[in-house]
């Protein structure tokens, strides 16, 4: 190596660390262009680091930031973090990438350089920081970020093998989660296994997120699944429970669709009005609707300009509720309590025991959601994290 080189690497290097990394970067890529053989293992990170402080910490033009990490990965090798701590601007390059991918749901690309990482070599270390407002955050690991990612990428590409492998691997492998992200590689998975056909398996996933996690999707999909296997007594009560559970009206029209087929045979006038629920939230969202459903609504005779979905909703509601209720007497008692921030409390029964309950079970007047009013409700097994336990909560809950 002549000494203008090294004098001229030693340049580019003295502007990085006086954080000029514009004439750091300009120096590198010329010498670089010329004579790559000169360059040092030292010479080529601090050329990395160039182009990541330029062009991907911040990233605001996607060809550049492009550009850069393949220069990157070109230039160093991933290190191995997963015993201890350090930067390498392998890694961070590509995650930073992979996050901007992820944001902008370019799945396809995504999963194209995550094959650049080694996920054995990524740090399972997590960060805490405090919020404005004093709660105490803890972000993910880069291990789990990266499992994270790929896995919702392989379920959006439709590639349900991978997906499956990715998340079951991110279950074997991870220690610690983050946001609950372990159930969400359990809903992956159990996505994925309905979509090949494997409904029991599914439905195992399933019911293990159900304990913690009682959304109406859950529900949903535990519904579906028992249909497809044929079963379905069990996808009827999984289908009306996550009708009467909260969730916005116009994301469950698959769900009403599932209601109307298991309803068609034994009740088709109820079934109708469930393919009429499904017509009018489409109309009131101004979405398009098929032929055949509107020659259904047409020939049944009902109002084709009925914008009012809430309404129909509102006479299913009492279908659904004495189809999840219909083997079991309501419970009469008082809210006992009320937690301070109003989302949860404690109903107590006329013999004395008590049930928790979630705010949004309690579906009567809101001027007496207080608590020492006497309601009527019903239960329905519920988990209790604390104490790894199931326990019956107090549901659907009515002032009297």
């Amino acid at each position: 190596m002549s000494d203008d080189i090294k004098k001229q690497l030693a340049q580019a290097k003295k502007n990085y660390q006086n954080k000029d990394y514009e004439g750091a970067k300009d120096l590198y890529e010329t010498l670089y262009n010329q004579k790559p053989e000169s360059f040092t293992i030292w010479d080529k990170r601090f050329y990395s680091w160039a182009l990541y402080q330029l062009y991907v910490k911040n990233p605001d033009d996607e060809t550049s930031l492009l550009e850069a990490v393949d220069m990157i990965t070109e230039l160093v090798a991933q290190e191995d973090h997963s015993q201890k701590d350090g930067v390498c601007a392998y890694t961070m390059s590509v995650m930073k990438l992979l996050d901007y991918l992820y944001k902008k749901h370019d799945y396809a690309n995504l999963l194209i350089w995550a094959d650049n990482l080694n996920p054995d070599f990524l740090s399972t270390k997590t960060s805490k920081f405090t919020t404005n407002d004093g709660r105490e955050v803890t972000t993910a690991s880069n291990k789990e970020k990266y499992y994270n990612w790929t896995s919702k990428s392989y379920q959006e590409v439709e590639d349900y093998d991978m997906c499956l492998e990715v998340s079951k691997k991110a279950l074997e492998e991870l220690t610690s989660f983050t946001n609950n992200s372990d159930v969400w590689f359990k809903w992956r998975i159990a996505r994925s296994l309905r979509e090949i056909g494997e409904y029991g398996e599914a439905i195992e996933y399933l019911k293990d997120i159900y304990k913690t996690k009682k959304d109406w999707f859950i529900r949903w999909e535990l519904a579906e699944n028992y249909f497809f296997e044929g079963d379905h007594e069990k996808s009827l009560e999984y289908a009306v429970s996550a009708a009467l559970s909260h969730g916005d009206s116009d994301k469950k029209i698959k769900l009403y669709s599932l209601l109307e087929d298991l309803l068609e045979d034994d009740d088709p006038e109820i079934a109708l009005k469930h393919s009429y629920l499904i017509y009018s939230i489409r109309l009131h969202n101004e979405w398009g609707i098929d032929e055949e459903l509107e020659e259904k609504i047409e020939s049944a005779g009902l109002d084709t300009q009925n914008t009012e979905y809430w309404k129909i909703e509102k006479e299913l509601k009492g279908y659904w509720k004495d189809l999840k209720f219909k083997h079991q007497q309501p419970n009469y008692g008082i809210i006992s309590r009320i937690f301070p921030h109003g989302k949860t409390g404690f109903v107590k029964r006329d013999d004395g025991e008590s049930f928790f309950f979630n705010g949004f079970e309690f579906k009567g007047d809101p001027n007496k959601y207080r608590e020492n009013v006497k309601v009527s409700f019903y239960l329905e097994e519920g988990y209790d994290r604390k104490k790894n336990e199931v326990k019956m909560n107090a549901v659907n809950i009515v002032d009297l």
